[in-house]
C-alpha cells in the first residue's frame, strides 16, 4: 500500500460509521419524531370531521358509556309509544246455565254429638240451580303478572265458620297465597282436614289460621275427621281476574287487559270444569255465556 492509500484508510472508515452505525438513541428520537407527526395527524383529520380508526378496535362505538349493556335477562326492546298508553280495560259479563236432571241431594244424618250436630241435619243440594241458572260457578281467566292487576283481600278476610256440624260457607273464593281463618263455634271438638293440613279444634280453641296453596287442582276440599258429613269447599284461584255466579248465574270480571283468544277455565266443585277462549275489546263490554249439563 502506498502513502496516498494509507492517507484515505481512516477517512473511508469515519464516513462508513457515520451512514450505516447510528445509535440506539438516535432511533428512538427519530421514532418519537415519527409518533408526534402522526398523531398530530390524526387530531387535524378528526378536528376536519374525518374518522379516525383506534388501534386494536375494530368499532369502538360498542365501548361508548353512554351505550350501556342491558341488564341480565331483560332483551326486551323499549316500550312504543302506543305501548307506554295501555289500551283501555274491557269488561266480560255473562249467565252460568244447567241442562239437564240434577243429582239427587245428599242427606245429612249425623250419628256423631247428636246433641249438637242434629240442628245439621237435613238435605244438601250441592248443585244449586234457579230457573235453569248455576250458582256457585266460578269463572277465571287465564291471565296473570302485572297486567292481571292484584288481588283484593275482602274485609274481615277468608273464613270459615263450623255450626251445628256443619261448615259455612260451602263455597268460599279465595286465592293462591293468601291465609284461611277457621272458627269452631260449636260446643264440641271438630277436626279440620284440607289435605295439605289437618289439625283438632277445641271447643271455643283459638281460630285455626294456615295458609291457602295452589296443590295442581283449584278446588280445596275442606272436612272434618270426626263429622264425616262437614264439607266445604276452597276455589284458590290464581289470577286476580275471577268471579264467582251468583244465585241467577250471573258473573261479571272487570279491568280486563284487551286481547284476542283469551283463555278462561269455569269450574264447579260436583260437575267438574271447563275451558273456553274469549275476545275482550279495549273498554267495552264482552258478554259470553256459559252452560253445564250433567
Amino acid at each position: 500500500m502506498n502513502r496516498r492509500h494509507c492517507l484515505l484508510l481512516p477517512g473511508l472508515i469515519a464516513l462508513a460509521g457515520m451512514v450505516g452505525c447510528s445509535s440506539p438513541s438516535d432511533g428512538a428520537s427519530a421514532s418519537s419524531a415519527s409518533d408526534t407527526a402522526s398523531s398530530t395527524a390524526a387530531a387535524d383529520r378528526a378536528s376536519a370531521g374525518t374518522p379516525v380508526d383506534v388501534p386494536g378496535s375494530a368499532d369502538n362505538s360498542a365501548g361508548r358509556p353512554d351505550d350501556p349493556a342491558p341488564a341480565s335477562g331483560d332483551t326486551q326492546p323499549p316500550a312504543s309509544d302506543d305501548q307506554q298508553s295501555a289500551a283501555p280495560a274491557g269488561t266480560l259479563t255473562g249467565v252460568v246455565s244447567f241442562e239437564g236432571t240434577l243429582p239427587e241431594p245428599r242427606i245429612i244424618q249425623p250419628n256423631k254429638d247428636p246433641e249438637i250436630c242434629s240442628a245439621g241435619a237435613g238435605e244438601v243440594q250441592d248443585v244449586v240451580v234457579h230457573d235453569g241458572r248455576l250458582a256457585g260457578a266460578i269463572i277465571e281467566l287465564s291471565v296473570r303478572g302485572s297486567e292481571a292487576g292484584k288481588f283484593v283481600t275482602p274485609e274481615g278476610g277468608f273464613v270459615l265458620r263450623q255450626k251445628n256440624c256443619r261448615f259455612s260457607p260451602r263455597l268460599l273464593l279465595a286465592w293462591d297465597g293468601a291465609e284461611l281463618t277457621v272458627y269452631n263455634d260449636d260446643p264440641v271438638q271438630h277436626n279440620v282436614n284440607t289435605g295439605s293440613w289437618n289439625l283438632l279444634q277445641s271447643p271455643g280453641g283459638q281460630p285455626i289460621r294456615r295458609q291457602i296453596r295452589y296443590s295442581g287442582t283449584p278446588f280445596m276440599r275442606v272436612t272434618c275427621n270426626i263429622h264425616g258429613w262437614m264439607e266445604s269447599w276452597v276455589y284458590v284461584a290464581r289470577s286476580p281476574l275471577v268471579a264467582m255466579s251468583g244465585k241467577d248465574g250471573s258473573f261479571t270480571i272487570e279491568e280486563i287487559p284487551p286481547g284476542t283468544q283469551i283463555r278462561g277455565l269455569v269450574s264447579h266443585s260436583v260437575l267438574g270444569r271447563q275451558r273456553f277462549r274469549v275476545d275482550i275489546a279495549a273498554g267495552q263490554v264482552t258478554r259470553h255465556d256459559l252452560v253445564f249439563s250433567d
